[in-house]
């Protein structure tokens, strides 16, 4: 699930009057601003759900769930992507497509839009089918290989600066495919390291190969 909201401009939230109070309390000050960052998010997001299947629905809140683990996530991507099928520009709306059995070459350009370096990073690139009915099959080792590896390390990238990973994958059956790719920071020092996915996921349809 994918939810596109404004910008939040967490500048604009008052700080407490007691903001020049001891060092003692620069804790509880930091907690009240993040409780505030938590609400203004909450009130902007309307979230709603609904199962056909049981004539259901309704809707959800975030508030409460905005610990200070997930308010580091909630950042923009410090990199602008761009995805390559066989040295084509991905269009979400075009499948891309292919023979079974040839390789199909994919290329993810990086940029660094933002005005500090950022990296390591860590690339991924993970297969899927989408069955129509809410379910994913990700077990696709008889139907997918990877040429060389799915998952590909990065340096810093400087301000302005770029990067690219170069893969492969073979398609053995014909369908169409999905390809979630995301990249996260490659921190260990970190619980949960941030993470990027590219949205929506490319979509390869893999045709029979021509006699």
């Amino acid at each position: 699930m994918a939810i596109q909201v404004d910008k939040f401009n967490f500048e604009s939230v008052s700080e407490s009057p007691g903001e020049k109070e001891p060092l003692a309390n620069l804790k509880q000050l930091e907690d009240e601003r993040q409780e505030a960052r938590g609400l203004e998010i909450s009130s902007k997001l309307d979230i709603c759900w609904r199962i056909p299947s049981l004539k259901r629905s309704g809707e959800a809140s975030v508030e409460g769930l905005l610990n200070q683990l997930v308010l580091e996530h909630l950042q923009l991507a410090p990199l602008q992507w761009d995805v390559l099928v066989d040295g084509q520009p991905c269009d979400c709306e075009v499948a891309a497509t292919c023979q079974v059995g040839d390789p199909v070459h994919l290329e993810v350009r990086l940029t660094n839009r933002s005005p500090h370096s950022v990296g390591p990073f860590a690339l991924t690139v993970v297969p899927f089918q989408d069955h129509k009915n809410g379910v994913h099959n990700y077990d696709l080792h008889d139907a997918i290989s990877f040429v060389g590896s799915s998952t590909f390390y990065l340096d810093t990238v400087q301000p302005s600066g770029q990067s690219a990973c170069l893969g492969a994958l073979l398609f053995l059956y014909t369908g169409d495919f999905f390809l979630h790719i995301r990249f996260h920071e490659d921190c260990k020092s970190k619980e949960l390291p941030p993470s990027w996915f590219c949205l929506p996921s490319v979509r390869v349809r893999a045709l029979e190969a021509q006699a």
